[in-house]
């Protein structure tokens, strides 16, 4: 009998959510309203509902065809493609990009905190940045026991805290609720006015922005999440874990990414400042030690995503490389070092850089979803 060790389903959905909750659902939402207008909102919320079946069916297939390598469970799309599919360029690809991609998730992540506990504590970037590396690398050292532990203690409490800030500005803004979700609404539909091309244009931007901001957020349709899924040591069936896998997007973005879409409009704030993470700052400072608390969060939040995005980084290392832990190493090496180069980076280059491998990680995990579609089950 082979005895196969991983971590359990409420670990992983924990880490998932540490992998997913963050920056894309705080200032990933407020950027998205800077780049697209608040129409960004509403597409961010139908990316949502639709990845959470995307994000089901890349999780089943990888858990079915998922091996057993010196009692521990490997995975993901990259093995899906190479074996079940026979697509070994495309698999090194993918690896490739999941690699790449990791270390702009580093750097969008550390960069957020930085900024947030800078602007909040006026300490200085330099040692905010050390500090975070040398956490990181005791976590990102270790393997996926312990980064999933981390996230099994911090990501709730985060996520108590974000929700007790969310639930005061809904009470405090009330009376604008209802008005700014339709207004959203009618921004994401402006196809039809007298400037109706500019109009068509703008709308077509905010459902552009919004669904790459959702992307971005709940990371489905990527197949960076099954990664982490495959180390699953449960009795539950494939059809279970997928469904946990893809509860991660309706808590992520569909609940989180749109109530912070919604007060942000109803606080106005976007209409006065133009920086994400100003936006952000002043709006939840309305809250009572709000800008402790929202410091606290996007530090948690940021904190536990580092791991969990170099865990991917690693898998994707392992894939490709034969010596496993000599490149292993480097690959973490590079990893913190990426993650204190995104404490003292700007936000527009870090975006742009984690946005464009996160597109590439997309094709391959769609064919692959696409050619077997028929294996899954409902």
């Amino acid at each position: 009998m082979i005895i196969c060790h991983g971590v359990s389903s409420f670990k992983s959905l924990m880490t998932i959510l540490a992998g997913t909750l963050g920056v894309g659902n705080i200032v990933g939402v407020a950027t998205a309203i800077t780049l697209g207008g608040i129409g960004s909102i509403f597409w961010i919320f139908i990316s949502g509902v639709f990845a959470m079946a995307t994000k089901y069916a890349e999780t089943y297939i990888p858990l079915k065809y998922r091996e057993v390598k010196k009692n521990k469970y490997i995975g993901g799309a990259m093995y899906v493609l190479k074996n079940r599919l026979d697509l070994k360029i495309l698999a090194t690809l993918f690896s490739l990009f999941v690699i790449c991609s990791s270390f702009g998730g580093a750097m969008i992540q550390s960069n957020a905190m930085t900024e947030t506990i800078s602007l909040d504590t006026n300490i200085s970037k330099t040692i905010i940045a050390v500090i975070v590396t040398m956490f990181s690398c005791y976590v990102i050292f270790g393997n996926e026991e312990r980064i999933s532990t981390v996230s099994s203690i911090i990501v709730p409490i985060a996520i108590v805290i974000y929700v007790h800030m969310c639930i005061y500005l809904m009470i405090s803004f009330k009376d604008n609720i209802i008005n700014s979700i339709f207004l959203i609404v009618k921004e994401a539909f402006q196809f039809q006015s007298v400037c109706g091309g500019f109009l068509a244009s703008a709308a077509i931007n905010a459902m552009n922005v919004g669904m790459s901001k959702g992307l971005y957020s709940n990371e489905a349709g990527m197949g960076s999440s099954p990664l982490f899924n495959v180390s699953v040591n449960t009795k539950k069936s494939i059809k279970e874990e997928s469904i946990i896998a893809s509860t991660s997007v309706f808590i992520d973005t569909v609940l989180l990414c749109t109530i912070t879409g919604i007060l942000i409009v109803a606080s106005g704030m976007y209409q006065e400042v133009t920086n994400p993470i100003d936006i952000v700052n002043n709006v939840f400072s309305m809250v009572p030690y709000g800008k402790f608390l929202l410091m606290v969060s996007i530090s948690i939040f940021a904190i536990s995503t580092l791991p969990c995005t170099g865990y991917y980084g690693v898998v994707g290392i392992n894939y490709i490389f034969q010596n496993k832990k000599f490149y292993e190493i480097v690959y973490k090496m590079i990893y913190t070092i990426c993650i204190y180069i995104g404490c003292l980076s700007t936000v527009k280059v870090v975006w742009s850089i984690s946005s464009i491998f996160n597109a590439f990680m997309i094709f391959p995990n769609l064919i692959l979803i696409y050619k077997l579609r028929k294996e899954i089950r409902a």
